[in-house]
């Protein structure tokens, strides 16, 4: 999923979280967003919900937006 907002005063800035759907309970799950930590991120988190673990890849367009999508461990 994509995640942009837009300021108050109309300007472009990232998102600082966005969203996955566990596999196991198809819940979903909000996790915050840090580019600082790479334009390609990859972790394992337990869902908060059924607690399996699910792999998380964040990726970062060009122009700033986020990509994040998960898997089963």
């Amino acid at each position: 999923m994509k995640r942009r907002r837009r300021s108050e005063d109309g300007e472009r800035r990232l998102a600082d979280e966005a969203s996955y759907v566990c596999s196991s309970c198809g819940e979903e799950i909000v996790v915050p967003l840090d580019p600082s930590a790479g334009a390609s991120q990859q972790y394992v988190e337990d869902c908060p919900v059924c607690c399996a673990p699910n792999e998380v890849f964040v990726d970062y367009d060009e122009d700033g937006s986020a990509r994040v999508t998960s898997r089963p461990e």
